[in-house]
């Protein structure tokens, strides 16, 4: 039995270096349909993606973590994952699907992705959530989760094998150690 998805979850790796290619506004509305397919609780499609391009303004993004948003800086991409946290309680999770989508269609495509977390992460002056939302204008009843950096791959991870997986993680009927 053939399983695709398995096929294109082993070979997601998250890419931290990237070659400068420029990924196609054609991949970039593909991936994005996709990640607006994401499920979000009640319906209520509370995720929202800001798309930047702009080189200078990615390095700024980057700047608002104080740590650990060193593959955003050399992205050709960066998609800002935000959603409206108006009356929902369940937005992270939300969010976090929706940049899962975003992961694996990048991977579809070739095109190297890294999840470069936000929330509750120490920012320059304040949290790194909040300066990225100053600096995007985004309201204040959005919140940022994460921003996933895209380009072209400068390094190539093995693809996971079956060997790989921690079955020992699966438990049928009770948990048991």
């Amino acid at each position: 039995m053939t399983n695709e998805l398995f096929e294109l979850a082993r070979r997601r790796r998250s890419c931290r270096r990237y070659s400068g290619e420029k990924i196609s506004d054609e991949i970039i509305s593909e991936i994005l349909k996709v990640a607006l397919l994401a499920p979000s609780s009640w319906g209520g499609h509370p995720i929202e993606f800001v798309v930047v391009r702009n080189k200078d303004m990615i390095k700024k993004i980057a700047r608002c973590k104080r740590m650990g948003a060193g593959p955003l800086a050399q992205a050709d991409i960066a998609i800002v994952v935000i959603a409206n946290t108006s009356n929902l309680e369940l937005w992270i999770e939300d969010a976090a699907v929706a940049s899962t989508y975003i992961l694996l269609a990048a991977e579809q495509f070739n095109v190297g992705a890294c999840w470069i977390h936000i929330r509750n992460r120490a920012g320059q002056q304040t949290t790194a959530d909040e300066e990225i939302r100053q600096l995007l204008n985004v309201p204040d009843n959005f919140s940022v989760l994460n921003v996933v950096a895209l380009g072209g791959k400068a390094e190539h991870k093995p693809a996971r094998t079956e060997t790989d997986l921690p079955r020992k993680n699966i438990h049928h009927e009770i948990f048991s150690s």
